[in-house]
């Protein structure tokens, strides 16, 4: 770490001396000063040890929070250069290999909807279904992730990191999904540029009575939708197997993140199960969140993807970014607005970046045109843009049946999301509760009263529809075709959904 990063003993001091004098100490607490030659105060403070590690936790957030930190130096430099390696060649080992980056500088705040609640005019198949078209390789998902990808000799590591992958029924599973259906969009696409379409047949065929898709079985007494189709000529002979793999690395890291997610939130649920730490404790979840990671690194690397692999690990990176963002909050000298792109920025990293980077690396494994490529990645972020804003709006409306989790968990864990953030530029009165995080007793009360009062859920809702319509906007410019349209009524109706 930097030394600049690093709060000096003096400083430390200094600033618990001036927190001191704004506080209710009792006299033994008061610090003296004394002066040394050059007139330099030294602060000689019966400080406790959490008050040291207040202030060194508040200065290391303070400073990682900040968007060009140099604790982001590698991510940073990456932004600033646009260097023309593909998959490697020809950089060091500093260099990156992605060409294509995202400033981040773009949010939405002042666009409206165009055309919400209708689907966009130009959709030819508007009943595709996208949990229709996938239903068969997501009720394989779980099976695949617990019996292929995690296996480990310790029972205790195995149940628990396998927790979420005991039923095909668990989580909706909608990173797989985006993954598994932009793919075979992605090949309509190229297969309706190419002029041939033999080498798109399907490459489903009979074992034993069970079917066989691109290598992996399928035990279903009815006919299949076939999802894949073979690659083309100049892409890689194991492309469907590469793509579905793809899919299940996304679950993991998800996964793995939900683990992380609920130890530091202390939340009881998930899924309308108890969390992992409830059922394992703290250090089993944590331990089993970094297995998921290791064996989610392994199957990336294993895709031989140099470019892949890393934008893949960038997820990890903003996922880290982004729950110190979420753990430092916003500061009561930010304007609203400012609130408001530091709370965007904080749910891409957290949310949107694995939906993202998912979907653009599902293009880059299809070796598809930069153009492609970059449309893919600005649906998966839009679309996971939307899904948090809907979340989080979720958190008001919705209940306990409905979520999986406790609603006002938000709020009850100190977290100010947009509908609270609107809803302050109306009432100024949550000001000082979104700086004490909630909380004082009442507080929660008081704040679901003012955003229910303003109309901090329906700009919520209106943003929500804005990313959709972007991420819309981004797959019509793939080819036409039922995998694409699909992912665009998943689009529509991930503003819509109670859960």
């Amino acid at each position: 770490m930097s030394q600049r990063l690093i709060p000096t003993r003096r400083a430390l001091l200094a600033r618990l001396y001036k927190d001191s004098r704004v506080s209710s100490r009792t006299s033994a607490q008061i610090p003296t000063e004394r002066r040394f030659k050059g007139s330099v105060p030294f602060v000689d403070f019966a400080f406790s040890t959490e008050s040291v590690k207040n202030a060194v936790k508040s200065s290391f957030l303070d400073q990682a929070s900040q968007k060009d930190s140099r604790l982001w130096q590698a991510e940073n430099e990456i932004q600033q250069q646009n260097h023309s390696h593909v998959n490697g060649h020809g950089a060091g080992v500093n260099d990156p290999v992605s060409t294509q980056q995202d400033a981040l500088d773009e949010w939405g705040l002042d666009l409206t909807t165009t055309y919400w609640p209708e689907l966009p005019p130009s959709l030819v198949h508007a009943t595709a279904d996208p949990f229709a078209l996938a239903k068969a390789e997501l009720d394989d998902l779980s099976r695949s992730i617990r019996d292929d990808l995690l296996g480990t000799d310790h029972p205790v590591l195995n149940k628990a990191a396998s927790y979420f992958f005991e039923s095909a029924a668990g989580g909706k599973k909608v990173r797989p999904m985006m993954v598994l259906l932009l793919s075979r969009a992605l090949a309509d696409s190229a297969t309706s540029n190419s002029s041939s379409t033999t080498t798109t047949t399907s490459s489903v065929k009979s074992v034993n009575g069970s079917k066989e898709v691109n290598g992996h079985h399928h035990h279903h007494g009815q006919e299949l939708e076939q999802l894949f189709s073979s690659p083309l000529d100049w892409q890689r002979s194991d492309l469907p197997q590469a793509q579905r793999r793809l899919a299940e690395i996304s679950e993991l890291i998800h996964t793995a993140s939900l683990f992380h997610d609920d130890v530091i939130d202390g939340s009881d649920t998930r899924r309308g199960l108890p969390t992992v730490h409830k059922v394992f404790g703290n250090k089993v979840a944590i331990l089993a969140g970094d297995y998921l990671l290791a064996r989610a690194s392994i199957c990336l690397a294993r895709l031989r993807h140099t470019e892949v692999i890393e934008t893949m690990s960038t997820i990890i990176e903003h996922l880290v970014r982004g729950e110190i963002m979420q753990l430092r909050g916003t500061s009561a000298t930010e304007r609203n607005k400012e609130r408001l792109v530091y709370y965007l920025r904080k749910n891409y990293y957290k949310t949107g970046s694995l939906m993202a980077n998912s979907c653009k690396s599902t293009a880059l494994l299809g070796g598809y045109s930069p153009e492609q490529v970059w449309a893919s990645y600005r649906f998966g972020k839009h679309f996971g843009m939307a899904f948090q804003l809907v979340d989080d709006i979720l958190d008001f409306e919705g209940n306990v049946s409905d979520l999986g989790k406790p609603a006002l968990a938000d709020l009850s864990s100190g977290l100010a999301t947009a509908p609270v953030l609107f809803a302050s530029e109306q009432f100024p009165d949550l000001e000082p509760l979104i700086e004490r995080k909630f909380r004082n007793e009442g507080d929660v009360e008081l704040a679901l009263d003012l955003v229910h009062q303003s109309n901090g859920i329906e700009r919520t809702k209106e943003l929500a529809r804005v990313h959709s319509e972007l991420a819309v906007e981004a797959l019509l410019e793939l080819g036409d075709g039922v995998h694409r349209d699909a992912l665009i009524n998943l689009t529509h109706k991930v503003v819509s959904r109670t859960k």
